[in-house]
Order: structure tokens, then sequence, then C-alpha cells
């Protein structure tokens, strides 16, 4: 009986891997094609904190973009940092010809969470018609903003989810770093494109807030962040969420590789344990029902496999993590990661444990740390 059970849910994750290929390959590169000659100006938001090692390079891309300086401006929002990030901002603008604003923040308000508020003050003072969030630890192409500004010049675009992936600045050394760092970079793209997987099925569920841009009108009417405004998390997929209910069309990905951000693996696993518990805080708040039945099933596929790896079952084991390679083999395609496909059977076989910890500590409701503070 057990047998037949792990193996039918080991089959369902399978036929699940097989459309989220599905519709990964459906999705069209559209925005890759179209010359916008629309005249929307791009408001790109930026909340820092502590991020003097990153931002230069941010600076440095944003001032190589493609479009006209008038087109543009950049909000960065400096969320009490204790470094000297806003120093290096501020000199910046004092060399540079692209439009940016530094914008000071106080310590955040009681019952918002610091990035959201972040975001909010940008919005509020934000002259364009779009806005395009990203992170201080990022990197971007020269046609990364144009990118987001075609795809917009539909009208019936409000929200748009596009590209993030890991990769590390340097090679790592020793084989251990180098193991983590892919681990890393593997089940970050298989995120990514599940995401884009479920816009193309009509069904979004994540997306990363380091590569999303919406319209300006859309997020007043949705009413932003209210709901989740305490969360640490979800000013991306609550977003989403909201603008998918008022009007499934109007969600979009951006599939192309010129509007790629890239941003680094974490160093170590106590940073690790905090950002994914802060990612697996959220689900239980999520509006739609899709996200939520998504992650109970992986959760027990994963179980599954666990139990299968127990009781040496060869074939549910089969059933599951050779539809799993051949999607995970997609997002490394795409992400020009291919020389990690080695690590992809490691990745396999560890997982599992992983998704049952981290579904384990999404039950007790406890803060953490996040850029040095205590978040809920």
């Amino acid at each position: 009986m057990l047998h037949y059970l792990i193996c039918s849910i080991a089959a369902l994750y399978g036929l699940l891997c097989f459309g989220l290929i599905y519709f990964w390959l459906k999705l069209n590169k559209s925005a890759e094609i179209n010359e916008s000659n629309n005249s929307l100006k791009i408001s790109v938001i930026i909340p820092v904190r502590n991020e003097a090692e990153n931002i230069g390079r941010l600076l440095l891309d944003l001032e190589k973009q493609s479009i006209p300086e008038s087109a543009f401006e950049i909000l960065i929002a400096d969320d009490g940092s204790t470094d000297n990030t806003s120093e290096i901002v501020k000199n910046f603008i004092a060399k540079s010809k692209i439009p940016i604003k530094l914008i000071t923040l106080q310590e955040p308000e009681k019952g918002i969470s610091p990035k959201k508020r972040a975001i909010i003050q940008c919005i509020e003072i934000a002259k364009g018609d779009i806005i395009l969030c990203t992170d201080g630890d990022c990197q971007v192409g020269p046609d990364w903003i144009k990118m987001h500004r075609d795809i917009h010049s539909s009208s019936e675009v409000e929200f748009v989810s596009a590209p993030v992936f890991l990769t590390a600045l340097e090679n790592p050394k020793g084989i251990l770093r180098k193991i983590w760092y892919s681990f890393q970079e593997i089940e970050f793209a298989s995120l990514i494109l599940s995401g884009a997987a479920s816009i193309a099925a009509g069904k979004p569920n994540m997306c990363s807030g380091a590569n999303i841009s919406y319209k300006k009108e859309a997020f007043f009417i949705v009413k932003g962040f209210e709901g989740n405004e305490v969360l640490a998390s979800g000013d991306d997929e609550f977003l989403m969420h909201k603008m998918a209910i008022r009007n499934i069309n109007s969600v979009k990905y951006l599939k192309s590789q010129k509007a790629i951000v890239y941003t680094q693996p974490l160093e170590s696993l106590k940073g690790f344990y905090n950002q994914r518990k802060r990612w697996a805080g959220k689900w239980s708040f999520y509006e739609l029902n899709s996200p939520k039945i998504l992650a109970i099933f992986i959760f027990l596929s994963n179980l599954a496999l666990i139990l299968a790896l127990y009781t040496f079952d060869l074939g549910a084991i089969g059933l599951k993590i050779l539809p799993e390679f051949v999607f995970l083999l997609m997002g490394l395609k795409f992400s020009k990661n291919l020389d990690k496909i080695i690590f992809i059977p490691f990745l396999q076989l560890i997982y599992p444990f992983y998704v049952a910890l981290f579904a384990i500590v999404s039950l007790k409701k406890s803060k953490f740390v996040w850029k040095e503070r205590e978040l809920n």
C-alpha cells in the first residue's frame, strides 16, 4: 500500500515537472522583438541597507543603460545603513549624469516592514508611470530598463516578473564552497522557472522582488501592500497575487536573457537559514489558493522521496528525480550555468530533507534576523 501511495505522489510530481517545462517553453520572447515607441517613464526603486560592498557595481550598470536618461529615474532608499552605503551613493551622484535621488529613511514605523515602507515612500515621490524594483546587491545588463519598458507598452500589462539568477563574483575556493554555491544556484534557478511557468499557466505563485515592475496606477488600485504590511517578505508575491485576482491577464513574465538580474549566493548557513525562513513564512498568508496547494504538494512529494529512499523504492525514486532533473537542466541552460549540471543529483538527494526542515520551521511563527534587524 505504501509503495503505491509513494509511486502515485512521485508520478504526479513528475507530471508537474513536465507541465512546468511545457509552460516554460510556451513562454514567448515577444519582449525581445517588440521595439517600443511609447513614452512611458520608468522609476527604478532600490531599497538598500548596508550594501557598501555591492551598490557601486549596480550603479555602474545603471549608468550604462541603453535608453535615454530622460526615460528613467533612480530612487535609492537608504534604510538606516550603518556602513558607508550613503557616502558611496552620494559620491556617485556627484560624478554621474544619470538621474539618481538618495532618500534617507528613519527607523521603521511599527506595523510595517522596513522594505515595504521604503518602497512606499519612493512610490509616493516617483515621477514614472512604471515602478521597476531591484536590490542593492544585484547586477543588471544594459537593456534591463528598456526590456521592462517595452513589455509595459501594452495597456493590458500591469505587473511583470522577470528572471533572477545567482552567480558568484569570483570562483569559489575549495570543493565544499563550490558545492554550496552550486546548490543555491540550481535551487534558485528552479524557483525562478517555476514562477515563470506558473504565470504562463495562468496560476501565478512566486516571483522575485529583485526583478519586478508594475504600473504605478495599478499599485494604488490594489492598495499596495495593505493586508501584509507587517511581514518582512512579500513585497513581490503578495502584490502580484493582488493584481492577478483583479485581472489575471495583467500579470506577465518577461522571458529574456537581456532582462536577467544577477545576485550572489549567500556565504553562510545562518544567512541562508534566515532567508529561507523568511520566505517559508509567507505561504499561509497567500490570498490565492493555488500557491498554498502547490506548497503542500511540493512538501508531500519530497516527503514521498524521503520514504522512497528509506525503503529503497527505485521505481518511486525514478518517477520523481528523472523529470525533475530535466526541469533543473532547463533552469541551468537559461541561466547559462550548465557547468553546474554535475551537482544536480547531489541537490536532488538533499533537497527533500531541506524542504521538510523549512516546512516545519514555517509552522512556528518566530522572529528572525535579516540585515542586522529582528523581523517578523
